[in-house]
């Protein structure tokens, strides 16, 4: 159904370029959306036809190709040029569906991956899902655990107390909304004028969710911040915004507080900033140890990112994540216990040098189940296990890299990106130098476009967003204003 559709559209694109277009962008979003939907369903009806007691022996020598139907039922057919398989590339069955002698388990993906991440995803080896204990009886860092508002070791956080409990956001008055709605500024620009909240896609995502018509659940996503009890008055403006967004929500601090949801995490060496790869190969042991099994993807960042979670939701679902996660040729089905990590976030050349890329820790980055255990249960163990460094972004893509496994490149279709190390003012008004060398912005950034365009329309983080910022792209993102 759905290369039917496709190839119609271009037969008449071709032959009306001037046309008028009678569909939005929404619209085009919304059909491909259903086109989508209706091909997983009918790949799903054929794989539980095959097994059933009462399929007919022989079937795939009963069936016949489409170019018979065209040459002996609807010649017309041939002459208009609607023959799906002609336009991309395949042979036999053209109504989505494969046909039965081939394994209609695989689900086939509307775009391949680009040739860049398909080599990304080519290099890493698939990981089993199981869990496995790497905690060692939680006696040595990193996997001591966390302790509670006491100092008693063994607490496990309620990552789930946000979201069923959450803050509600509102204004104190009438100046604080003037002041965080004022228009005009660079960061208003880019908030009104090129990035927003994809709520239609995730709305209809959630009804689809609810009334069982999607094939998969929603992705469960945990998002981790880290800070330390100094800054423990950052915390709110995240859970009246962005945090209770999340499925499971937890602070890294180095006090518990339940009120807050912060939870102390200790680890080996001092509690510095040059010390943060070790607070970090703790604070992924400890969600590794108690939050592994719930959730699909991890994200981590400091206590000034802002997360859009709807637009990072629907990227994880997307085909394109999908299916790197599943090797990169064929969608998974829902049956696999092997996984391809994903390591995805803002990609950065450390000193311009490719071969060395990392995420920027900024704007945060995320794994998928597979990239977690691999860090934790084969990489922590052996890669630097006792350095004391700032540079915990760089660490972790190093661990990942002698795994072989590489940053994924989280460019949309346009060219923008999804992952911000800025505010969005920044990214607007940035200008490079003549020399990209001398800014070490523009030195490390790979493949980027500059102004409005840097910025991927449903982009997923933002950087050094302190509280009132914030709440302010809370109110002009969710339409408070």
């Amino acid at each position: 159904a759905e290369q039917w559709a496709t190839v119609w559209s271009h037969k008449v694109d071709r032959a009306n370029p001037n046309r008028p277009k009678d569909h939005t962008l929404a619209d085009r979003r919304e059909v491909e959306d259903k086109m989508q939907e209706l091909k997983h369903a009918l790949v799903r009806i054929a794989s539980e036809a095959k097994q059933s007691d009462s399929f007919p022996s022989g079937l795939a020598k009963k069936c016949r190709p489409f170019s018979w139907y065209v040459q002996n039922i609807h010649p017309r057919l041939d002459d208009d040029g609607l023959d799906p398989s002609a336009e991309s590339g395949g042979k036999g069955s053209s109504i989505g569906l494969p046909s039965p002698e081939k394994d209609v388990e695989k689900l086939i993906p509307i775009k391949p991956l680009g040739e860049e991440n398909m080599g990304i995803v080519a290099k890493a080896s698939p990981v089993k899902l199981a869990y496995v204990d790497a905690s060692g009886g939680h006696v040595q860092h990193p996997h001591r655990g966390a302790t509670d508002e006491n100092g008693n070791y063994g607490y496990v956080h309620d990552e789930t107390a946000l979201r069923k409990n959450p803050p509600e956001f509102k204004f104190a008055d009438k100046n604080e909304r003037s002041g965080l709605c004022k228009k005009g500024d660079p960061n208003w620009k880019m908030l009104t004028e090129k990035v927003f909240v994809d709520l239609t896609n995730h709305e209809a995502a959630e009804r689809r969710a609810e009334h069982g018509l999607s094939r998969k659940k929603r992705a469960k996503i945990f998002c981790l911040v880290y800070t330390i009890e100094k800054y423990h008055d950052r915390i709110p403006a995240i859970r009246e915004t962005w945090g209770q967004k999340c499925d499971g929500f937890m602070v890294a601090s180095t006090k518990t507080d339940k009120s807050l949801g912060t939870v102390n995490i200790p680890h080996e060496g001092p509690e510095e900033y040059n010390n943060i790869w070790q607070k970090v190969r703790s604070m992924w042991s400890y969600i590794y140890d108690n939050y592994y099994e719930k959730y699909d993807y991890f994200h981590i960042g400091g206590d000034d990112l802002y997360l859009i979670v709807e637009n990072l939701r629907l990227y994880l679902e997307s085909e394109e994540i999908q299916l790197a996660s599943n090797g990169g040729h064929t969608l998974p089905d829902g049956s696999e216990d092997m996984q391809t990590p994903l390591f995805m976030g803002r990609r950065f050349a450390e000193g311009g040098n490719r071969d060395r890329m990392f995420l920027s820790g900024g704007s945060g980055y995320t794994m998928n189940k597979a990239a977690l255990k691999t860090l934790v249960v084969d990489g922590f163990p052996q890669c630097f296990p006792h350095l004391k460094t700032f540079s915990e972004d760089v660490m972790v893509a190093t661990c990942f890299r002698k795994m072989e496994i590489l940053p994924f490149d989280t460019k949309d279709e346009a060219g923008g990106e999804r992952y911000m190390p800025f505010q969005p003012g920044h990214h607007l008004t940035y200008t490079p130098p003549a020399n990209p060398k001398d800014d070490w912005y523009s030195n490390y950034s790979v493949d980027v476009k500059w102004g409005i365009d840097h910025c991927a329309a449903k982009s997923v983080a933002f950087h050094y967003i302190k509280a009132d910022l914030m709440r302010r792209m809370h109110a002009i993102l969710y339409h408070f204003c």
